[in-house]
């Protein structure tokens, strides 16, 4: 992706006016039997408007989205595009044809199929001399430079989410585009350069919404912020009104500092001993929170998934006896459990209920421990689980995957933490793609963990996530591993020991 040298912010000869109405909602209100979703709301868009969507899990924020895309029906209320009422019972294929593209996390791309093949995918497509040029051209928008024949599973996201994007202006004009965590996964340089295209998009009048937990990324490509709390609208302004303190304070009004009391750590209890792959040792002692830091898709992750068994096995010390796990149902048997970094493919069944997600390791003859659950204790486990974290949703009996995404990984964190006291917990970027309310959560029950004996390892490529809450951190380049004690500036001080580590390699 590209920017012109051209102000990306200033109007598009051709664009619609920026006093007119593009998108607005009257008193929208989605009801799932008790439960209100979406409770009357209201606010207006202008075209070229750049709206930072935001809210704690389940505020509201997927509906609103689902909403305008035609994937849910309102249970009363409206919206309207240019003026134009829209029917209640939009389709999504009818919400394309109006101009309204959404752009998810992870794209809904056929990966097995060409870019070409995805462009035209489920729509009537345009005559075949016509169709190359076509996709050329609406590639060539947004910024990609992409064989038409190469297979979408040959990308990587950045491109897959440029391949979404020119799909939705194949449909037609776009007017409303709706971001869902674009930048979840991205690295600095591909979330600079999508946000130079929104600004793109938004100078030729494109209405944008855009959905995301990382704040720094609203407050630097937004132009106005609406906070949804409990299904309602909390908060309407300008971006300039806001810092990230007062954003933070908007989405949880009754926010808890990040601030933790530090124990005084006991014995060892995993020892990665120095060798052929690293350069240094590496401890975590029961009772503290040690992060392992690194870069984007580094080497902290693979060091994580083998001391659980779930990837490539590692040698070393728990609690003074030597183990290698291939498998994790190995290391389950000896107290050590591992969340992995993406709850949906990795941890949780989505057909499964909320309950036996949590319990799923857990059941049978003997379980994962060697001792039964039954299904009272197990439901028990479950509320208990659910209090404590704060769990918000359906009931234990509905499936998983109807939970927001937060409320997801929480389920997953309350899998290894509940029914079980970990000797040794390892976590993979747990707090990624959730909200601040449900990152202090999950930061609480880490540290509640680890104040009980737990001896916790959090693997990340966000020094903010290391930050929130570990102890000490190690950052990690190639089988360099660098100490990083806890100071008041602690997230520099990773980012500068990452940096320096770096250097040798630039020589």
């Amino acid at each position: 992706m590209t920017q012109s040298a051209a102000d990306p912010g200033a109007a598009v000869p051709g664009a619609p006016p920026r006093d007119a109405t593009r998108l607005e909602y009257s008193g929208v209100t989605v009801e799932f039997g008790a439960t209100r979703a979406l409770d009357d709301v209201s606010f207006a868009a202008a075209p070229g408007e750049i709206i930072g969507l935001l809210g704690h899990n389940g505020a509201g924020k997927s509906t609103l989205c689902n909403v305008t895309t035609g994937v849910i029906q309102a249970t009363s209320g409206a919206f309207s595009v240019d003026g134009v009422p829209v029917a209640r019972r939009l389709t999504p294929r009818e919400a394309a044809q109006l101009g309204i593209t959404v752009i998810h996390q992870e794209p809904a791309l056929a990966p097995n199929m060409t870019v070409l093949e995805n462009l035209f995918l489920a729509r009537q497509a345009p005559p075949a001399k016509d169709r190359r040029r076509l996709a050329s051209e609406a590639l060539a928008t947004v910024g990609a430079q992409l064989p038409l024949e190469m297979p979408v599973e040959a990308l990587g996201l950045g491109e897959r989410q440029l391949v979404d994007l020119a799909r939705g202006l194949l449909a037609g004009e776009m007017k409303v585009l709706l971001l869902d965590e674009p930048t979840a996964a991205l690295g600095k340089a591909e979330t600079e350069a999508l946000h130079a295209l929104i600004r793109s998009f938004a100078a030729r009048g494109v209405t944008v919404l855009y959905v995301s937990h990382r704040l720094p990324d609203i407050l630097e490509v937004c132009t106005r912020i609406v906070v949804l709390r409990g299904g309602g609208l909390v908060v309407d302004g300008p971006t300039t009104d806001f810092t990230p303190e007062r954003l933070a304070e908007a989405l949880v009004p009754d926010l808890r500092s990040l601030d933790f009391t530090h124990t005084e750590p006991g014995r060892p209890i995993m020892e990665l001993p120095a060798g052929d792959e690293l350069a240094d040792e590496l401890v975590v002692r029961a009772g503290e929170v040690v992060g392992l830091f690194g870069m984007a898709g580094g080497e902290q992750f693979a060091i994580a998934a083998g001391l659980a068994g779930a990837a490539h096995p590692r040698s070393y010390r728990l609690d003074g006896a030597e183990v290698r796990f291939s498998s994790p149902g190995q290391a389950i048997r000896r107290d050590v459990f591992f969340v992995p970094p993406d709850r949906d493919t990795e941890g949780l069944v989505g057909s499964e209920t909320a309950l036996d997600n949590v319990m799923l390791p857990w059941y049978g003859e003997t379980g994962a421990r060697g001792w039964w659950v039954s299904a009272a204790s197990g439901a028990a486990t479950y509320e208990r689980a659910r209090a404590a974290l704060d769990i918000r949703g359906p009931g234990p009996d509905a499936e998983v995957s109807q939970f927001s995404g937060g409320n997801r990984q929480k389920h997953l964190l309350a899998r290894w933490l509940y029914p079980a006291l970990p000797k040794l917990l390892i976590l993979a970027q747990p707090t990624q793609g959730v909200d601040v309310g449900a990152k202090l959560d999950i930061v609480e029950a880490v540290r509640d963990a680890a104040a009980a004996g737990a001896a916790v390892l959090v693997a990340s490529s966000e020094s903010d996530e290391i930050a929130s809450m570990c102890d000490r951190a190690v950052t990690v380049l190639g089988d360099r591993l660098t100490s990083v004690p806890r100071s008041q500036n602690f997230n520099a001080d990773l980012l500068a020991s990452l940096l320096s580590a770096a250097e040798p390699a630039r020589a």
